[in-house]
């Protein structure tokens, strides 16, 4: 089974029990801090009713001024934080990645964000993730 959710910019889908969202640069142009908190939060309730799921956000499309401004707009956001398992960030470098964790370190965020620049890795992350919050699969 294979939900899918397409707004200008950006598209969420389920696949092996992970919400993939993957972002394009023309999304920031037409959302706000906002629009983009109740993009997400919908979006998210509407793909998962009632059950916890990993999250994979890849900005690898977007700049790093851009990465930076969703992250933290999603990794302190504890609305749409307790609707998710975990929450993955999959950058496209590693210096992204470091400025990523300094905010993070900064901030303190409301759940632990796992940033990755791997694909691969990032989706052994939630796997194991599914694997550990519900055993019995």
């Amino acid at each position: 089974m294979k939900d899918e959710i397409q707004l200008d910019g950006i598209k969420f889908w389920v696949e092996e029990d992970i919400i993939f969202c993957k972002i394009k640069s023309n999304f920031f142009e037409s959302y706000n801090k906002t629009d983009v908190q109740d993009i997400f939060y919908n979006t998210i309730s509407i793909l998962s009713p009632g059950k916890y799921m990993p999250f994979l956000i890849d900005l690898k499309g977007v700049s790093c001024f851009n990465a930076i401004k969703l992250f933290k707009n999603l990794a302190f956001n504890g609305e749409v934080r307790r609707l998710i398992l975990s929450q993955i960030f999959l950058v496209r470098s590693m210096g992204v990645k470091v400025i990523l964790l300094f905010f993070s370190l900064i901030k303190k965020p409301f759940f632990y964000n796992k940033i990755c620049s791997n694909r691969e890795f990032a989706i052994k992350f939630c796997i194991k993730d599914n694997m550990v919050f519900y055993p019995s699969k």
